[in-house]
């Protein structure tokens, strides 16, 4: 149990964090910066991960926080996912609409799952007799993702896998990021901060799914940095049945791996009635055409994840955020 001035230290350190994500979300620095994050220099980097290791962590090697109802433990290295964990607001608006999602829904496939926080939140939140597969390729993160299952009492909902879902039954080599758990990426220009590589296991969700004996999931969420291209191209069967999709669309991560952001849209477009863009500073899904994303501008920082719907009970579920 933390002593008295340990809660002290942490208390006010994520009241720093909270602040200091309050005013880079502003109006006004978000213009003087051109729409870019401050955490785009350097020392705002390192001053905003001293706050959170020296006031939060400690000096621990993990990091254990409560988070929209479950307890997650991660890695104090971590210099974002964790601190934003802590602080409660880790992709806040893109898990509120992944948990409603899965109120709704009886399986659900998560590709890059990390050390399990919408794997945890979503799982906690099916009905009963849901499940949910798990799929993270890194050995760190896996030891984290087993453990917060395990910890959550979700092993009952929860399947983890640890391999890379890709195009195909195959190997994958995985660089590791030395800035955050997150980041580690199919493409060596992708981690920042190079920290080794591991080479790992790697099939598609068709080929999952046919040799488990698993039916198509309800929902397929994709955090892959860059490689989603490559995870759809292995779900062509799977598509068919329109599973609502939530993934990341960088173009230049996309680009790095080998892939291409265009023809990943035209994939989605070909399959799915209703596209809407994230937009994580207002709180809201933007209907979107093809033609909108090719807008310049369109995509960029607060602007880089869609959910594509195939189903009125999945449209229906997230009404609050659309107006469709």
């Amino acid at each position: 149990m933390p002593t008295p001035m340990k809660r002290l230290r942490q208390t006010l350190a994520i009241g720093m964090m909270r602040a200091a994500r309050a005013a880079n979300r502003s109006r006004l620095i978000r213009t003087l910066l051109g729409g870019r994050s401050v955490r785009r220099f350097p020392l705002v980097n390192r001053l905003y991960h001293t706050v959170f290791r020296l006031g939060v962590a400690a000096g621990d090697r993990d990091v254990e926080a409560r988070y929209r109802g479950v307890v997650l433990t991660g890695p104090a290295w971590d210099a974002t996912i964790m601190p934003s964990i802590s602080a409660g607001y880790y992709e806040e608006f893109e898990v509120n609409v992944f948990e409603r999602l899965a109120s709704v829904s009886r399986s659900i496939v998560d590709v890059g799952a990390n050390i399990g926080a919408y794997a945890c939140t979503g799982a906690a939140r099916l009905p009963r007799d849901g499940r949910l597969i798990a799929f993270e390729p890194v050995p760190e993160n896996i030891a984290y993702l087993r453990r917060n299952v395990e910890g959550n009492q979700l092993a009952g909902r929860v399947t983890v896998e640890q391999m890379a879902i890709g195009a195909g039954p195959g190997e994958l080599t995985v660089y590791l990021s030395g800035e955050q758990s997150g980041k580690h990426s199919a493409a060596s220009a992708n981690v920042g901060t190079p920290a080794g590589a591991v080479t790992v296991p790697m099939t598609s969700i068709d080929a999952y799914l046919e040799g488990s004996g698993l039916g198509p999931p309800d929902v397929i969420k994709i955090d892959v940095e860059g490689y989603e291209g490559f995870v759809l191209q292995g779900a062509a069967q799977t598509l068919t049945s329109a599973p609502t999709l939530l993934f990341e669309l960088h173009p230049e991560l996309q680009a790095n791996c080998g892939g291409d952001a265009g023809e990943l849209l035209d994939l989605v477009f070909a399959h799915y009635r209703w596209i809407l863009l994230v937009d994580e500073l207002n709180n809201v899904l933007r209907p979107c055409t093809r033609a909108d994303l090719d807008t310049p501008g369109m995509i960029g920082l607060y602007r880089s994840n869609l959910v594509a719907i195939g189903r009125q009970e999945h449209l229906d579920a997230v009404r609050p955020w659309h107006d469709l």
